[in-house]
């Protein structure tokens, strides 16, 4: 007779897994940083707000997209 008790058990590690690794929102912020400063930098005038806008918007979605993007790869456990 085998004990199936052991097969239907989850690894002890994965009711401690993280929602969400430190480092993804950082690493997804560069996106909208990258993008607001080029914005900023090739503005004609009033480069500060130029910055600001492209930051928030299509920043936000650049962030968000790169978020879920790491998020999707790392429980998928893409290599």
């Amino acid at each position: 007779m085998t004990d199936r008790r052991s097969a239907s058990e989850e690894p002890a590690n994965s009711s401690r897994e993280p929602l969400i690794l430190w480092w993804m929102p950082l690493l997804a912020l560069l996106a909208p940083l990258v993008f607001g400063a080029w914005k900023g930098a090739s503005a004609a005038d009033d480069a500060l707000r130029e910055a600001v806008v492209a930051f928030l918007w299509p920043g936000a979605g650049f962030y968000v997209t790169a978020l879920a993007v790491l998020w999707a790869g790392w429980k998928i456990e893409l290599e």
